[in-house]
């Protein structure tokens, strides 16, 4: 089965795009590298640029695709046909890779896709680098980002999964940043941060 994914990134060139694209070309993934939107707020440039990412799908007329920032690696070798598992669970989204700070809130959905445990988070949650999407989902959020009074994008995210809690592939594999999860990761070790972490007053 095919499944687009999506890497937002500053430039298609770079090292860190063509890394990333080739981790998802390994799982599985059609691979779409998008240049982002400049703008001189950083954060805006972001938000544009992913919002243009979820029209793009929507216009592609499919039911799921997946989205990326470029900065990601895979913790251990996995086949697209175990993250497609996700999606029947998942109508809205789902997180490949989540960072968490303070008290997230965790809960077993009692569900096991290949042997691991599908542990649903919401609150105290980051993950806009790393996540798959539905076609409702996408509809539901570009809805969302227009009525909610944050600016940042990945608040923004955070806030729609307190409505809509997102299972996360592989919760119990966690990088060497505290509160990384999941089975895709930022690779801060390789890549700096090069998107986020713009005017931000909490880092993770």
């Amino acid at each position: 089965m095919k499944r687009d994914a999506y890497i937002l990134t500053t430039n298609k060139e770079s090292e860190r795009a063509k890394f990333s694209e080739n981790v998802l070309k390994k799982i599985g993934f059609h691979v779409h590298v998008t240049q982002h939107i400049p703008n001189e707020c950083k954060i805006l440039s972001i938000k544009l640029s992913m919002i243009s990412i979820y029209n793009k799908i929507l216009e592609s007329g499919v039911d799921y695709a997946y989205v990326f920032e470029d900065d990601i690696n895979a913790h251990e070798e996995i086949h697209l046909d175990e993250i497609i598992q996700y999606e029947s669970i998942s109508p809205m989204f789902f997180h490949l890779g989540v960072a968490t700070y303070n008290d997230i809130q965790i809960k077993n959905t009692n569900i096991q896709i290949n042997s691991h445990d599908v542990i649903s988070v919401s609150k105290h949650i980051r993950g806009l680098h790393a996540i798959g999407i539905s076609k409702k989902g996408i509809e539901t959020f570009l809805h969302f980002i227009k009525q909610s009074e944050f600016y940042h994008l990945d608040e923004i995210l955070e806030e729609f999964a307190g409505y809509y809690p997102a299972n996360v592939a592989r919760y119990d594999l966690q990088s060497y940043i505290p509160g990384h999860r999941g089975i895709i990761f930022q690779d801060r070790k390789q890549f700096p941060s090069g998107l986020y972490n713009y005017e931000m007053n909490y880092t993770y």
